[in-house]
This record gives structure tokens, sequence and C-alpha cells, in this order.
């Protein structure tokens, strides 16, 4: 009896001794499936940047015979404001959400000041109510389309002798950008927005506004819930090797400025605004210093065709040309220099020289037999992120600000009287190639 019940303990305790071995084991074997930051949850933050304004102007017929002239005038100015709103990620590649903006830009388009005329009108501010959704190149970084309603407010409208009116004007907000966590909570953002009234503003001196703007900012956002970490697990992510050649295409938005400078005492008209899709090819060698930073050095170009018109300047007949210049492309060569925020996603800042490749139109300046066209000295700025794809290709999103340092002279009323000189600032996305 006595060996029975020994047996039989001996047994149970076996028993228990080999199922709590086996539960250890499986807690040990047993994975954790990866995640990455999480997405879902509200943020806020600030940005700030380059805002170019292409102002519709429209002088409207005021009595018989008359006709209306349209004008496209240029302006460029720092932006900054803030933004805050909420995100939700649906699976481990996709987020979706609404964020809204207040800009602040402080744009004045003064064109004929030199004849002695005061501020046509000032662009304010512009906010947006938008919606958002993007894919996860990465699990810590996104790259988004935007699409909202925004309100552009003008200023200093001049009305009559001496009064000004205000007032905003509703518009299309229409976007792409790339954003990446930095380290904690906290993410860096490139973006550029374009902004399409949806209709013109016009005040009782049969005058019509119709402003469009393009801003490309940097910005920082604090995210509240990313330290929760994401519902979804998360994939390997591509093992790039960031250093060595490699070479991409591109497709950009430029807005682009003409300043048009008259060699005669009060002289000076513009700048005068123009927009632009463009298309290009690029090509660099970069160095990966530490497993933290990258520097290198890009050359590139791309096709603009930027075209700026004058429907007065010229003559005020109807079938007179309004062509007096175009932007037909841009070289530049770069250095950036970069920070992995994770070992798959690149944040830069490049600049550099370049060359806008402007042309003057004969048409419009009769004195220039031939027409006249020259690859204008420029410098080149801009920010960007950069993620891998695959262990072979990277998307891009950056901003770039070109500006020419010296101008096109051609023959207008007297021989070298008129001096073109221009500005762009671009959105630009790429695909890029790592040898």
């Amino acid at each position: 009896m006595v060996r029975s019940l020994f047996a039989a303990s001996v047994t149970i305790a076996a028993l228990v001794s080999v199922t709590s071995l086996s539960r250890a084991a499986d807690q040990i074997v047993a994975p954790q499936e990866a995640t990455g930051p999480s997405w879902t949850g509200f943020f806020v933050g600030v940005h700030g940047g380059g805002a170019f304004g292409n102002m519709g102007y429209d002088q409207l017929p005021v009595s018989a015979g008359d006709r209306t002239v349209s004008y496209k005038f240029g302006a460029a100015d720092f932006a900054y404001g803030v933004h805050g709103g909420f995100d939700y990620q649906f699976s481990n590649r996709w987020v979706a959400g609404f964020e809204l903006d207040y800009t602040q830009i402080d744009a004045d388009y003064s064109p004929n000041v030199a004849g002695g005329f005061g501020t046509l009108v000032k662009a304010k501010s512009i906010y947006s109510v938008s919606g958002r959704a993007g894919y996860l190149v990465t699990p810590q970084t996104l790259v988004y389309g935007r699409l909202g309603y925004a309100g552009i407010k003008l200023d200093d409208i001049e009305q009559g002798f001496f009064d000004t009116v205000s007032k905003t004007v509703g518009a299309a907000e229409i976007g792409i950008g790339a954003e990446t966590f930095l380290f904690g909570n906290l993410t860096g953002r490139i973006e550029a927005n374009y902004y399409h009234p949806f209709d013109k503003f016009t005040n009782t001196d049969a005058e019509s506004f119709d402003p469009h703007y393009l801003l490309v900012t940097a910005g920082l956002s604090y995210r509240f819930n990313a330290q929760n970490g994401s519902a979804y697990p998360v994939q390997s992510a591509p093992d790039m090797n960031w250093g060595g050649f490699y070479a991409g295409v591109d497709g950009s938005y430029n807005f682009g400025n003409m300043q048009r400078e008259i060699d005669d005492a009060g002289s000076s008209v513009g700048p005068f605004g123009a927009q632009s899709l463009g298309a290009g090819v690029f090509a660099g060698y970069d160095v990966v210093l530490g497993s933290s930073y990258l520097i290198g050095v890009e050359a590139g170009f791309d096709y603009l065709d930027a075209r700026f018109e004058d429907p007065a300047g010229n003559s005020f007949l109807l079938d007179s040309p309004t062509l007096f210049g175009t932007v037909k492309g841009s070289l530049s060569a770069t250095v950036r220099a970069g920070y992995f925020a994770t070992p798959s996603t690149l944040v830069y800042v490049k600049g550099g020289f370049a060359g806008l490749l402007t042309e003057a139109n004969e048409d419009f300046f009769a004195l220039d037999s031939g027409g006249n066209s020259k690859m204008l000295s420029a410098y080149q700025l801009g920010a960007g992120i950069e993620s891998a794809l695959t262990d072979k290709l990277s998307l891009r999103v950056e901003g770039l600000y070109t500006k020419a340092v010296d101008g096109l002279t051609v023959n207008n009323s007297q021989i070298g009287q008129v001096e073109l000189k221009p500005s762009l600032l671009s959105g630009r996305i790429g695909l890029a190639y790592h040898f």
C-alpha cells in the first residue's frame, strides 16, 4: 500500500514537472511579432518654408469697346504656421486622417510701385481643412497625398480713391508629402501644397483677384500615441547600401517669378508669375559616415517651360504678343548632407550651384532680332526625405528654391534696356536606383 502511494506520488510529480517545463519552453520559444510606432492618434506641430504666389489680376471692361486685360503677378515670401490633426492606421501599410493648419505668408503685390503706385493687394494667410491618405514605406516613414478646402486671405485691396477691403477666397488644396519618426514621439515632414481658388474676388473698381499659391514647407509634429506601438506587425525593412552611385527620375510642380527690370528712371515692372509641370533626371554619389550620417554630391537637369506673360507691356492691340519670357529648364550641381532617422530613411538638406535656361520672346522685344536666350547663374537650396522601397530603389520627396543671381538683358525701345531675372519654388517627387 505504501509502495503504491509512493509510486503514484512520483508519477504525479513527474507529470506536473513536464507540464511546467513545456509551458516555460513555449514562453521562451514563441517569438513576439515586431511592431513599429503607432500612427493612430492626435498630433500637433509647427512648419515653415517658402510661399510663391501667382495672383491673377483682371481689369474688367467698364464701358463699350473696352476689353478685359488679365495679368499674372508673382510674389515670394517666407511661410510659417501651426498644424494639428488625427490619423488612423488601418493596416500595416496604410494610414488616413484629417488635419487643420494655419500659415502666415504676408505677401505684398506691388508690380508698379516704381511708377508711383502703391500696393495692389496683399495675401496675408492661408488656412485649410484637409484629409490625407498615405502608404508606410517603412513602419516609421509615411508618404502621402493631401486634398482639402482652404481659405486665402487677401488684404489691402484697393477700392475707390482711398478705401481698401479684405476678402477670404475659397480654394482647393492638393499636396504631397513625406513624414518620418525622428526619435520618440517626434516626427519630421516635407510637404508641397498647391492652392487653386474656386472663384475670383471682384471689387467695385471692376478689378478681380484670383490667387494661386504653392507652399513648400518643412515641419515637426508631436504624436501623442506613438509610444504605445502599432497594432499591426511590421515587415522587415529593406537592406539598402546607401553608399555609392545612384541615378533617378523626378517630376515636379513649379511656381516661377520673373522680375522685369527696365533701365529707365522710375521704371520697374513685376515680378510676373507662372506655373508649370516639370520632369527631369538626376545622378549622384553618397558616402555614409558611421551609422547615422551621409554626405554626397548630386547633379540634375529638369525641363520646366515656365512661361511669363504681360498682356499690355508690349501693346494694347488685341493680337499683340503677350509672352515675354520663358524658363525652359534648370541645371544643378549640389552637395547634400543627411541624417538617418532609421536605417531605411534619410532626412537631408542640399544646396549648391544652378543654372536657369531663360529665353526672351523676339516677338515681344521687337529690337531683339532672332530672340535671345541664356543659361543664367543661380543658386539652389532645398530639403527632402528619402526612403528605401527595396534594397536598390528609393523614393524621395523634396522642396527646392532656385534663384538667378544674374539676368538676361534684351532690347526694348532702347538697346539693352530690359533685364529678365527669374526664381523658382518647386515641389518634387523622385525615384532613384542605387548601384
